[in-house]
């Protein structure tokens, strides 16, 4: 891996360290009905990911060359 490569990979691994541990207090005040609605928006999200992927999962084998219709038909 040459020079360039590992500090680049360095710096993409301590920079969102960095911002997350450098936060400031907000001072706000989370109501549970926003809870609620922040949890149900990353529930939704999660599901839809797994739809999606459960979708086009055959396609995606089947790209990268390991089709099952073309191995059950080669056997």
């Amino acid at each position: 891996m040459s020079h360039k490569k590992q500090k680049f990979d360095l710096i993409l691994v301590f920079m969102p360290a960095f911002w997350l541990l450098s936060t400031i207090p907000a001072y706000a005040y989370l109501d549970p009905g926003s809870g609620s609605m922040i949890l149900q928006v990353l529930l939704g999200g999660a599901a839809a990911l797994v739809v999606i992927l459960k979708l086009y999962w055959n396609r995606f084998l089947s790209l990268i060359g390991m089709d099952r219709k073309k191995r059950k038909m080669q056997n």
